[in-house]
């Protein structure tokens, strides 16, 4: 069975077929197992592409507007506001997690290139910015010539114990990405400063 919009339609997670949105999503074969996913692919290979951001900044604004992403008290983001969005915490939780845990518990990176794509950027930030915000900034920073970035609410296997996977440091997804990738794009926001945390 085919990874299609199908199921983003089926459990309220994307519009109807007809919608430009829908198209954000490619038809995919279905990856099924995570946990296993993440056993098999190497965690330098946990990556997105640039045009994933923009895509998921297209499916997030729709999960916005259709109230699928909902503001709550520890972020009261404006649903009206496209440029700063609700924060990582609430997309992460309301959004990426129930779709991946749909399609098999694996990173929204891997259910998206099950073979995985090899880190040429690293991406740091702070949970705490608007998911526009983040996108926007990447997107607009994006090295030359660079093809695939590692974004830990991306790469990681959200629906997993992600405590586990970096109980290890120095074997951690995050410090296997960083040592595979020649450019690092460290994302400021409107909140506070990611030297903060």
């Amino acid at each position: 069975m085919a990874l299609t919009t199908w199921w983003l339609e089926r459990d309220g997670l994307l519009p109807a077929a007809s919608s430009i949105v829908a198209a954000a999503v490619e038809t995919k074969p279905a990856p099924g197992n995570g946990e296993l996913l993440h056993q098999q692919v190497p965690m330098r290979r946990w990556c997105v592409t640039r045009d994933d951001l923009v895509h998921l900044r297209h499916l997030v604004l729709c999960a916005v507007q259709r109230g699928r992403i909902q503001p709550t008290d520890w972020d009261s983001f404006d649903p009206r506001d496209t440029e700063i969005g609700p924060n990582i915490h609430s997309v992460t939780a309301q959004y990426l997690k129930p779709v991946t845990a749909t399609a098999g518990g694996m990173s929204w990176a891997l259910m998206l290139h099950p073979a995985g794509l090899e880190c040429d950027v690293f991406i740091t930030h702070s949970w705490a910015e608007g998911i526009f915000e983040f996108i926007d900034k990447v997107v607009n920073s994006w090295p030359a010539g660079a093809r695939h970035a590692y974004c830990c609410m991306l790469s990681n296997p959200q629906n997993l114990d992600i405590t586990r996977l970096v109980s290890s440091p120095l074997e951690s997804p995050f410090a296997c990405a960083l040592r595979s990738a020649s450019h690092v794009i460290a994302v400021p926001n409107e909140t506070h400063s990611i030297y903060s945390r």
